[in-house]
């Protein structure tokens, strides 16, 4: 079950807490965001060239939109679009939101995000929503410890979601046509003396789940039954998101974390990089935000 694939250091900047790797296709160029350096990067394979495309905001995570511009999820719920160096404020901030935060978000191909939202004082659990173009919230489960990285199955008709403090990967039934989800159930569990906790999670043409577990070292693929099927070493000790890229969308990128939890903790040779490696299955491309001022 252990593959060792050769593992590219991309940049060793380090990230505080990597996030949301996510490819641009017309740009043949990867994005991902440093929440706590309040930074977005991209990085050009064809030129090694890496840029910072915003700076100043805490972007916990974000989505592209048609045109290319970002869609930024922010503190206190509020979602921002960058558009070169401008800011703009398209929701501030969900009903009853107000202490917590966005975390990962994803896309359907109806143009709705689907996003978690974490406490950040007074509440003790986090929640999913469902955002359509423009911003109305919908919320679709509550009661998760910490929801993070999701993902869609090929056919739209699974969703996967990474509940972090509760050590388990979960999938829903996913309505395409109404954006609901039915019938929890758990996909994969994570002992964390062992496995870390899931943290990222992509799915590949096939059907199958990488899970970047932090605490593991390492980044893992489960078949759609659930059944564990490779596991790739890394050196550091907290992947903490994956998506594919290339030209063929066949390269897997990984971001990481150097934030300790602990004084004195363990993190790697390589924490908080931003790695790549060949999995030798092709992933798909996001779908894209189409929000208009």
């Amino acid at each position: 079950m252990t593959t060792e694939p050769t593992i590219d250091v991309v940049t060793r900047h380090p990230d505080l807490v990597g996030e949301c790797p996510l490819w641009d296709q017309p740009r043949q160029a990867l994005l991902w965001t440093d929440n706590r350096s309040e930074r977005v990067y991209r990085y050009t394979p064809a030129s090694g060239e890496i840029e910072t495309v915003v700076d100043g905001h805490a972007a916990y995570a974000f989505t592209l939109q048609q045109d290319g511009a970002l869609l930024l999820f922010m503190n206190n719920t509020r979602i921002a679009l960058a558009t070169g160096d401008n800011l703009t404020i398209m929701v501030d901030g969900l009903p009853g939101e107000e202490h917590t935060r966005f975390n990962d978000t994803l896309v359907d191909r109806m143009g709705r995000v689907i996003c978690g939202v974490l406490p950040t004082e007074g509440v003790s659990s986090g929640s999913l929503y469902s955002l359509s173009p423009g911003g109305k919230a919908t919320k679709l489960h509550e009661g998760m410890t910490l929801p993070n990285g999701m993902a869609f199955s090929p056919d739209d008709r699974l969703l996967y979601v990474a509940d972090t403090r509760a050590n388990h990967v979960l999938v829903f039934d996913y309505d395409l046509t109404s954006g609901g989800i039915e019938n929890e159930r758990t996909f994969a569990t994570f002992p964390e003396d062992d496995d870390g906790a899931p943290d990222g999670v992509t799915v590949d043409a096939e059907g199958g789940v990488w899970v970047a577990a932090t605490g593991s070292w390492a980044v893992s693929r489960y078949e759609p039954s659930g059944a564990l099927d490779r596991r790739v070493s890394l050196h550091a000790r907290k992947p903490t998101s994956v998506g594919f890229g290339g030209d063929d969308m066949t390269t897997l990128y990984v971001t990481s974390s150097s934030r300790e939890s602990s004084p004195g903790e363990e993190l790697g040779p390589a924490a908080g990089a931003l790695f790549a490696f060949p999995a030798g299955l092709r992933g798909t491309l996001e779908h894209r935000t189409n929000w208009c001022l």
